[in-house]
């Protein structure tokens, strides 16, 4: 499998950032409580792209596993598209024990987190 988006650093792709569908399903079901839960969900994964970061310094494959694992499933419940994709590529990674080789799958992922957070503060009219 060849992902052309490697090289483009622009951040635009073909790829959804984020499941409209989704999305609006979650701010419908949280309704006042959504604009927080977002909040949490972008402070927690910053921290958890620190803790990759130096999961991936360290060559500690158990917790990054971990680590992408939770953000993967905190991006799923907001359908932010490409952090469950690259969340789950670091996952199997992780598994084959090759985290000190995925630096550039980690900034990836920092790079999709930015582009997730923008497009959620368009749609929150931030």
């Amino acid at each position: 499998m060849t992902d052309m988006t490697n090289n483009n650093m622009t951040g635009q792709t073909d790829e959804e950032i984020i499941n409209h569908e989704q999305f609006e399903d979650m701010r419908d079901l949280l309704e006042e409580d959504f604009v927080e839960l977002i909040q949490v969900y972008l402070n927690d994964s910053q921290k958890r792209v620190a803790t990759l970061r130096i999961a991936q310094q360290e060559d500690d494959n158990a917790n990054g596993f971990e680590t992408a694992h939770a953000l993967k499933g905190a991006s799923a419940n907001l359908g932010t598209t490409q952090l469950v994709r690259l969340s789950s590529q670091l996952q199997e990674c992780c598994r084959e024990r090759r985290i000190s080789e995925q630096a550039d799958l980690i900034e990836e992922i920092a790079a999709a987190l930015q582009r997730a957070e923008q497009e959620i503060n368009q749609r929150l009219g931030q």
